[in-house]
C-alpha cells in the first residue's frame, strides 16, 4: 500500500477576499497564514474562519511583500497546497454550462473572467496548457478569490477539448467579431459551451469552425470589448437564458 505523500504548501494566495474565499471553500489544504502585526480591518472576519490547527504568524509588511512577490497582498496571505484541477473532462449530466478560454494570456483578464464565471452560474472552466495565463496568485486575486470555487480542467489543446465536449452532446458557441448570430437574439441550447478567445487574435480559426459563431453588438465594427468584459456580458446573457442565475 502506497504511503500518502505529505502536502507541500508551496503555493501562496494573497488578498483579503481570496483568503476569505479560500477559508470558505475548503477546497485547498492550508499550511499557514501570515498577516501584519498591526491587524488589518478585515482580520476579525478572517480569524473567525481559521481552523485551530492552522498556524497564524504576525509578520512585517516587508515579509509579506517578499513572500507574495507584490505589495498587492492587502496585509494577509496563506500558504496552500496545489489547486485541485478536475482530472476528467466535464459531462452534461454534471456540468450543463461550461466556459472554455482559448489562450487568454493576461492573468488579470483570466481572474476577472473567472470571477464573472462564478457569478453567472458557470459549472466548469477549461483552460489550455500552453501559451495561456495560468491560475497564479495574481489571477486568483483578480477573481476576488471566486476562482477557488470553480471546477477547472486543464486541456492539452482547445481543439481536443471541444471535440470531447461535442461528442458528449454540448452545443458550442464561439464569441467572434464575425459572428452570424447576435447574442441579443439567439436562443442558447443546453448543455452549452461558451468559448472566449485570445485578447489579440480571438478564437483560433480551427476552433471557431467547431461551433456557432455569436456576435456581441457594438457601436463600430473596427473596435472590440476587452476580453473579460465581453466574456462577462456573454456569460450573463447565457446564464439568464439557461436559468443559471435569477
Amino acid at each position: 500500500m502506497k504511503k500518502k505523500q505529505p502536502v507541500k504548501y508551496t503555493n501562496v494566495i494573497y488578498g483579503v477576499h481570496p483568503v476569505l474565499e479560500l477559508l470558505q471553500s475548503k477546497r485547498l489544504k492550508i499550511g499557514a497564514i501570515y498577516t501584519l502585526k498591526n491587524p488589518i480591518k478585515s482580520w476579525s472576519t478572517i480569524a473567525k474562519l481559521i481552523p485551530s490547527h492552522i498556524q497564524v504568524s504576525m509578520v512585517t509588511r516587508e515579509t509579506l511583500d517578499n513572500v507574495a512577490g507584490t505589495k498587492d497582498h492587502q496585509g494577509v496571505l496563506a500558504f496552500v497546497g496545489d489547486f485541485p484541477f478536475s482530472k476528467d473532462m466535464f459531462t452534461p449530466d454534471k456540468q450543463k454550462f461550461v466556459l472554455l478560454l482559448d489562450e487568454v494570456q493576461d492573468v488579470r483578464n483570466l481572474g476577472a473572467i473567472l470571477r464573472s464565471a462564478y457569478c453567472t452560474g458557470v459549472d466548469g472552466v477549461v483552460l489550455v496548457r500552453g501559451n495561456a495565463a495560468s491560475l497564479t496568485p495574481a489571477a486568483i486575486k483578480s477573481s476576488a478569490g471566486l476562482a477557488l470555487h470553480l471546477p477547472i480542467h486543464i486541456a492539452a489543446s482547445m481543439k481536443h477539448a471541444v471535440t470531447e465536449l461535442k461528442k458528449s452532446g454540448y452545443f458550442v458557441y464561439c464569441a467572434t467579431l464575425d459572428g452570424s448570430q447576435s447574442v441579443a437574439t439567439i436562443q442558447f441550447q443546453e448543455p452549452a459551451v461558451l468559448i472566449i478567445g485570445n485578447e489579440e487574435v480571438g478564437i483560433s480559426p480551427e476552433v471557431a469552425k467547431m461551433g456557432t459563431k455569436i456576435l456581441l453588438p457594438q457601436r463600430r465594427p473596427d473596435i472590440s470589448y476587452n476580453a473579460s468584459v465581453a466574456a462577462g456580458i456573454l456569460m450573463y446573457s447565457m446564464g439568464l437564458q439557461l436559468k443559471k442565475i435569477a
